[in-house]
């Protein structure tokens, strides 16, 4: 297969015809037919030599900076799918099938995300023995505001054909989808719930997830499983808090408090990054042995493994000289019950400040007849009262429509930052 092979499917507009152009696309790449281009910027006429044996080209949605273009091979994207399949099979509802099933796809297929939850029905028929994709008969369209409506629309007649095949029901969220069904309050919310309460497996990530969000949804009987990856580890590597099979952890020279960069070690790498000009970029990848993308999360590690993200390195607030995880003061938000049934949502930013260098404010949605006038002050107040240092309190709270978003579900940081300051 030459570089020239490379299958470049029209722009993703939500249809159900672009949809199916996609998993035909993404079929073709696990068979190993063509490579299959994603990218932010135009194919090359060739690959550089460390990029070979390239299979995917995907374009990375990190919070902040420029998209890359991620390369990875086909034995990263299976080796991720069946370690997945590995971890599921763990589940009585998923044992008989070995951890396979049929996907219901509800994220675009322009990341990582969206593009293995179409390319694991490709692994699953290949290891079930099934002439096609383990995905819904005729795919769904995805264009529009995503609701509980729109999801009944899709997961209704995918359970029905599940249920046919014999085969468990999977799919995947980002918590603002999964928020939007757990947390709603009409007939129709209740009933959302009650459908997606009958998927084997709800994988949720490509953001944090907020522990009310979680509670709701393990409360509701939800079968949800938190996941944590990046397009550089061929989406999700660690479930639950949990490493996949073969993927190891650990912290790149940790604080006194065990917290520091996180580092992984696992077969579902990327090769590397591949540049507008047609070069290779090795990035945040070590030559190992053994191989790893030093990440730029800072994490820590509990004594039985389990993973805790604390935020990104580079989205850290510096306020009057202290340093700030503007994720320590979301968390805080998130959980104070003076805030429940008034905030929705937070983000928390760092602005330029002649006297404190950053100052910190906070963007804010709000749940329905919440008063916007009052919301500000609550917020505050409710900072005052909890376990928070007074300096991590933000100086203005706005309040917004909706958080500024890139790639499938993160916030994005930058945009937060010109709004606060604006």
């Amino acid at each position: 297969m030459s570089a020239s092979d490379w299958l470049v499917p029209p722009a993703f507009d939500g249809s159900a015809a672009s949809l199916d152009a996609h998993a035909e696309a993404i079929g073709a790449m696990m068979a190993g037919r063509a490579r299959l281009w994603l990218g932010p910027f135009a194919p090359p006429a060739q690959l550089p030599a460390e990029l070979e044996d390239t299979a995917l080209v995907v374009p990375t949605s990190g919070s902040t900076g420029t998209a890359k273009a991620v390369a990875l091979s086909r034995e990263a994207l299976i080796a991720s799918q069946d370690a997945t399949a590995q971890l599921l099979a763990a589940e009585p509802a998923v044992a008989d099938t070995g951890g396979h099933g049929l996907w219901l796809p509800l994220l675009p297929p322009t990341h990582i995300a969206g593009v293995q939850v179409l390319a694991r029905a490709q692994r699953s028929a290949e290891v079930l023995g099934l002439p096609a994709p383990t995905l819904p008969d005729p795919l769904g369209d995805l264009r529009g505001h995503f609701d509980a409506a729109a999801f009944l629309a899709l997961a209704e007649p995918a359970l029905e054909q599940a249920r046919r095949a014999g085969l468990p029901a999977l799919t995947s969220l980002v918590p603002t989808q999964l928020a939007r069904i757990v947390t709603g309050a009409t007939g129709e919310d209740a009933r959302a719930r009650a459908v997606l309460r009958r998927f084997a497996a709800v994988l949720v990530g490509g953001a944090a997830t907020s522990a009310d969000v979680l509670a709701r949804a393990r409360a509701q009987r939800i079968a949800v499983r938190t996941t944590y990856g990046s397009s550089e580890t061929a989406g999700g590597c660690v479930y639950d808090r949990t490493a996949l099979p073969g993927v190891r952890l650990r912290i790149d020279r940790p604080d006194a408090e065990g917290a520091g960069r996180l580092v992984i070690a696992s077969p579902t790498l990327a090769l590397g990054y591949l540049t507008a000009d047609g070069g290779f970029d090795e990035g945040s990848f070590t030559a190992g042995p053994p191989r790893e993308v030093i990440t730029s999360d800072l994490a820590a590690l509990s004594a039985d493994g389990a993973l805790t993200v604390l935020g990104r390195a580079d989205d850290v607030i510096v306020t009057g000289g202290r340093k700030v995880l503007p994720q320590d003061v979301e968390r805080a938000i998130d959980r104070s019950l003076m805030l429940r049934g008034t905030v929705r949502a937070a983000v928390v930013v760092g602005v330029a400040d002649p006297e404190w260098g950053e100052r910190i404010e906070a963007l804010v949605t709000l749940e329905p007849g919440a008063d916007p006038a009052e919301a500000p002050a609550l917020v505050r107040a409710a900072l005052r009262t909890s376990e928070v240092p007074g300096h991590l309190v933000p100086k203005r709270v706005h309040v917004v429509e909706e958080l500024p978003l890139r790639g499938i579900g993160k916030v994005d940081r930058a945009a937060a930052r010109r709004l606060a300051g604006g």
